[in-house]
């Protein structure tokens, strides 16, 4: 299972296989993007150029009348291992030994004298592409890496029907239960044999015979005679023959492929009638078509790449059909977008994709050694995968803080969300947890904010704060002796305290009776206290005008969301 946040590289790694693995993918010529960025200096006689025979420009300085271009050239390798007998004896000749202990290539080795427990036969593919930019021309091919010899530009080229032999099916998105020639439900339909080739035939004909009356009608027989009566002579025809009898009407000529794609399927769901299939909506049909995807990868041995898996899914329909797919494949590479897909996978099957550091880079979980690993684990689901996307979270240590920063955020229309920087707020359980979950999410290649209380000073909140400095990227806290709960009332003008949670009092039985003779201090006690033991942060946030403002909260958000974003350095502890 592939994740990430955006413009990390799913959909390109998911290419990637398709490039090496797919026959199709050298069939039509390559683009310029395809190598973006990618570049190297040949001579078009065949030998390199050094850096030191070019001039300031960048060009090669004449020698002996050489022509230097430069050619840019991407190049993917993969290593297919597990072949099983009938494929190990067609790629015999090019099949090499790999090290499973220190998953490197072994370079020389006796088959016989091979430990099957620490090595195994592979199969390496390399596709490569190169691109003139002069010329505007490129070219593109697969090739065996272990007889080729690329520094004398000879390749040992996978030819088509050997990449075919592989069993690699890439799964695409497209209209379900379609008979046409290219659809997964005809692919499906092969295995029918000369069962199908029949039917089809058998169809054909029958609607041949539906049609051969439809020219004979009155009003069309009529028609026909008017518009050929005066290019009979021309067109050859004879004055006695009825033009009913020449013409006929036949889907696209009267090819049976003509005639399959104009057949759609058509579904009696919840009603006596039935319904085109995009009548029953987008979900109904993404839900068939990952049925006919499950079908087609229930084959054994098969390798199965998809990319953007369940985006037109519901939540339970992903869920479900994703744990279909992974069970019936022997191996499933699939990336997606959707947190309930996610959740098919164990953690450790897990690969996520992300920018943070400014390059691509991937990182992937160590399965739980201990059950309290394991019960740190559980936050994965819970709100790390929802989190997948984002490109950074800030942990807090509250249970009340996502909910009420939360609501502050929605309350600023003016100010744009921390969603719209990719921050993610998760929420924890004190700061023992948020000390686990930071871990955890630094696994995972996020850039982790720990967002801490401040309410009790001492030894503890030191080491709280020092331990949580070494498992995040950066930590905010809040004032001395604040918490979340002080952080929302401090500062708030007396009368919108009281507007607010009497209010509250009223509609949840706080028993707030005589907060309106408090003193200021002792209202700020109180209301704190009630606000911590309720849990109504956000409904307090919402009842405030809209021109009131908790600045010390506001600071906390605005502060864990800059540093969340990398704009600027912490460790920071608020003051009030």
């Amino acid at each position: 299972m592939v994740v990430g946040e955006p413009r990390a590289g799913r959909s390109d790694l998911v290419e990637a296989l398709r490039r090496v693995l797919d026959p199709d993918s050298t069939r039509t010529p390559p683009g310029e993007f395809d190598v973006y960025l990618a570049g190297s200096v040949e001579d078009t006689s065949g030998g390199d150029t050094e850096l030191d025979d070019l001039d300031a420009d960048g060009e090669e300085e004449p020698d002996d009348g050489d022509t230097e271009i430069e050619i840019r050239s991407a190049e993917i390798e993969v290593v297919l291992a597990e072949l099983g007998d009938a494929l190990e004896q067609h790629f015999f000749r090019r099949l090499e030994v790999w090290d499973t202990d220190e998953n490197v290539l072994v370079e020389t080795s006796a088959a016989a004298e091979l430990d099957e427990d620490h090595f195994e036969l592979v199969l390496r593919l390399c596709y490569r592409l190169r691109w003139n930019p002069e010329e505007g021309i490129g070219e593109h091919w697969v090739d065996y890496p272990k007889t080729s010899d690329p520094d004398n530009g000879s390749y040992d080229r996978a030819r088509r029907p050997d990449r075919l032999a592989l069993p690699v099916i890439f799964l695409t998105p497209g209209q379900p239960l379609t008979l046409r020639p290219a659809s997964a439900f005809r692919g499906l339909l092969k295995s029918g044999g000369d069962d199908m080739a029949t039917a089809l035939q058998a169809l054909s004909l029958a609607v041949d015979d539906a049609t051969d009356g439809l020219s004979a009608t009155k009003v069309i027989s009529a028609v026909l005679e008017e518009v050929f009566k005066p290019v009979r002579g021309t067109l050859d025809i004879d004055t006695q023959t009825p033009v009913a009898d020449i013409v006929s009407f036949r889907a696209e000529g009267g090819s049976v492929a003509g005639l399959l794609r104009a057949l759609q399927p058509a579904l009696r769901l919840g009603a006596p009638d039935a319904l085109p299939l995009r009548r029953h909506g987008s979900t109904t049909a993404a839900i068939l078509a990952t049925a006919e995807a499950l079908v087609l990868a229930n084959q054994g041995g098969a390798l199965v790449v998809c990319d953007d898996f369940g985006d037109q899914l519901d939540a339970g329909a992903a869920e479900h059909l994703a744990r279909e797919l992974r069970n019936s494949c022997d191996q499933l590479w699939m990336s997606t977008r959707r947190p309930e897909a996610a959740r098919a996978f164990r953690p450790e099957e897990m690969v996520r994709l992300s920018r943070r550091t400014g390059e691509r880079a991937a990182y992937q979980m160590a399965p739980p050694s201990d059950k309290r690993e394991l019960s740190v684990v559980r936050q994965l689901h819970l709100q790390l995968l929802p989190a997948m996307s984002s490109r950074s979270i800030v942990v807090f240590e509250g249970r009340h803080d996502v909910a009420a920063l939360t609501a502050i955020s929605q309350r600023r229309p003016r100010k744009p969300t921390p969603a719209a920087y990719g921050v993610r707020f998760v929420e924890s359980d004190g700061h023992t947890e948020v000390v686990k979950i930071c871990k955890l999410a630094r696994q995972l290649g996020f850039r982790v904010v720990a967002g801490l209380d401040f309410d009790t000073p001492g030894q503890g909140a030191d080491t709280s704060f020092t331990e949580a400095q070494q498992v995040a990227d950066d930590v905010v806290r809040l004032p001395e002796r604040f918490a979340i709960e002080r952080a929302l009332v401090h500062g708030v003008p007396r009368q919108n305290l009281l507007d607010a949670f009497n209010e509250l009092d009223n509609q949840w039985q706080l028993g707030l009776n005589g907060i309106d003779q408090m003193e200021d201090r002792e209202l700020e006690r109180r209301i704190t206290k009630a606000l911590h033991k309720s849990g109504l942060h956000a409904q307090y946030v919402y009842l405030l005008p809209r021109n009131v403002k908790p600045k010390i909260a506001i600071r906390f958000l605005d502060t864990a969301v800059e540093l969340a974003r990398a704009a600027t350095a912490g460790p920071v502890t608020l003051t009030a």
